[in-house]
């Protein structure tokens, strides 16, 4: 952590004259070996640009993209988007531009076509290559799972603002061999390595681009594959779980952790406006945006003395000083969203996931310290060990040599570690659905608010199983209730929750500035 804050310090300022420079406003031939990538600290600098450009990118949209239309939250205080949460997304959303996506990848292209031309020696800058391939996969794999076919482009652009002019869009099916080709060459120049559990945990190493190759194997449903890589990276370097008593310690310090593969790195004061975790699900200065539906507030109360992850999910000191924790049931919720219990905008479930505890943070109670939304400094996990556990029980559910009870195993394993007695049991789980099921549930809990749940639903194929309901379920007013949420229909498509909005649209200013892009929008969208 300490080396990215003092290569961000130092490079970032330079990055970004060198970078505005280099890709927004000089041609395109100002990066040659002749003004740049001449030294390591060249390479260091353009590393930094590439990382803040994974800030920027995600720095709100971990959640919007990955999170919030999955079914688990309901709107809170008054600043929340209805449009977004109830998936009635338009060209003109915010999280629908890949702006910040793309300028990252073209980042990561400048390094890919200049640092084997560099007079660096390749013990050097092999390294930094091997990032420059990894960022730019991670970025084209957001970019599949966000909007389908995309354009793919490897080359820097002269002018960022052209963005992708003239490139139309690619298959999703065609992109996987360009996906998977960029990890194969990402793992060739990082170089090996046998225990990763010690490694930084803030660049894309190679316990980080092995866990990437598991996450793009099961999208594209490669299931055999996707188990040995899953294999080879829980035998083979040497991360494991965070024991029970640490837990929750890893998601503020990931440095010491043996689960942590991979996280995204903010710092307010450096990196500015704060990270997007306060202002939705967390914030110390204004009511929260989203917090858990009546659903699963019932099912973590359930759990409240039992799983340990029920405290990082729901803050039950916050609530108990609303609530005594004997009233703490599913009607409490109820009762609280009506004011019953006095104000209910009071009534606030916050996620203390990455929030610091303390004696007396809450006017001289224990409890959190919940920072204002532009203070907000958070250490988001993208790979950890868990996740990659719980995907290889996916895959031994859907490969082709079944393993059910293996899968099993892995659930009460995550179970066990949670301190949750409550076993899952392969004759509560007759068929294959129930236990993609299962393990997408434990998913939900486990990896809440970690930007995964969308896409675990996407991936295999449970849009409509869960989305249904909940969309039935949550009171929209006047706003009409689908009858249906069915991937590729067009009907019923300007409501609320419409049918096919799977994908999110291209935002409008792709049409714009891009003739190549006329009449390519994801439907059921409008240009």
């Amino acid at each position: 952590m300490k080396r990215l804050k003092y290569l961000l310090i130092a490079g970032v300022s330079l990055l970004l004259a060198s970078c505005e420079n280099f890709l927004d406003r000089q041609p395109e031939s100002s990066l040659s070996g002749e003004t740049f990538w001449t030294s390591e600290q060249d390479l260091k600098t353009w590393n930094a640009g590439m990382y803040d450009g994974l800030q920027s990118t995600l720095r709100t949209n971990w959640f919007y993209w990955g999170e919030l239309r999955s079914g688990v939250y309901a709107e809170r205080g008054t600043a929340y988007d209805r449009n977004l949460l109830y998936n009635g997304l338009s060209s003109q959303s915010g999280s629908s531009s890949w702006s910040d996506l793309y300028k990252t990848i073209y980042r990561a292209n400048a390094a890919i076509k200049h640092i084997p031309n560099s007079p660096i020696g390749s013990s050097v800058s092999a390294p930094y290559l091997g990032q420059a391939y990894a960022m730019r996969t991670l970025m084209y794999f957001y970019a599949i799972r966000v909007w389908g076919g995309v354009p793919k482009i490897t080359e820097p652009m002269e002018d960022v603002s052209s963005q992708e002019r003239y490139y139309g869009r690619t298959s999703v099916e065609e992109l996987k061999a360009f996906i998977l080709g960029d990890i194969e060459k990402a793992l060739e120049y990082i170089g090996a390595s046998t225990d990763m559990s010690s490694a930084s945990k803030y660049y894309l190493n190679r316990g980080a681009i092995m866990a990437l190759r598991v996450d793009v194997l099961m999208w594209y449903k490669e299931y055999d594959k996707a188990l040995i890589a899953a294999n080879d990276l829980l035998t083979n370097y040497k991360y494991s779980l965070e024991p029970a008593s640490t837990y929750s310690s890893m998601f503020l310090n990931p440095s010491s952790s043996k689960e942590m593969i991979f996280n995204l790195f903010w710092n307010y004061e450096e990196d500015s406006n704060g990270f997007g975790y306060a202002q939705e699900i967390a914030s110390g200065s204004n009511t929260i945006r989203y917090h858990p539906t009546k659903a699963y507030y019932k099912e973590l109360v359930s759990r409240k003395r039992e799983d340990t992850r029920v405290t990082m999910i729901m803050d039950t000191f916050a609530i108990s000083y609303f609530i005594t924790p004997d009233e703490m049931i599913d009607e409490s919720y109820e009762k609280a969203m009506n004011g019953d219990y006095g104000n209910a905008a009071n009534f606030q479930i916050k996620c203390p996931k990455f929030t610091e505890y303390g004696a007396t943070a809450n006017s001289g109670r224990p409890g959190y310290s919940y920072v204002a939304n532009g203070s907000c400094s958070t250490h988001m996990p993208i790979y950890r060990i868990a996740d990659i556990l719980l995907l290889k029980a996916e895959a031994l559910v859907l490969g082709t040599n079944k393993d059910y009870q293996g899968a099993i195993d892995i659930v009460n394993q995550i179970r066990k570690r949670a301190s949750w007695a409550t076993s899952a049991t392969l004759a509560d789980y007759p068929t294959e659905k129930d236990l993609i099921k299962l393990i997408i549930d434990e998913r939900t809990i486990e990896l809440w608010a970690e930007g995964k749940h969308w896409f675990d639903l996407v991936r295999n194929d449970m849009v409509k199983e869960y989305l249904d309901p909940y969309l039935q379920n949550e009171d929209l007013g006047d706003q009409r209730i689908p009858e249906g949420f069915v991937i590729g229909a067009e009907k019923g498509a300007n409501q609320i929750g419409g049918y096919g909005r799977i994908l999110w649209p291209l935002n409008q200013d792709v049409f714009r500035k891009n003739p190549s892009m006329s009449g390519q929008q994801n439907k059921p969208y409008e240009e």
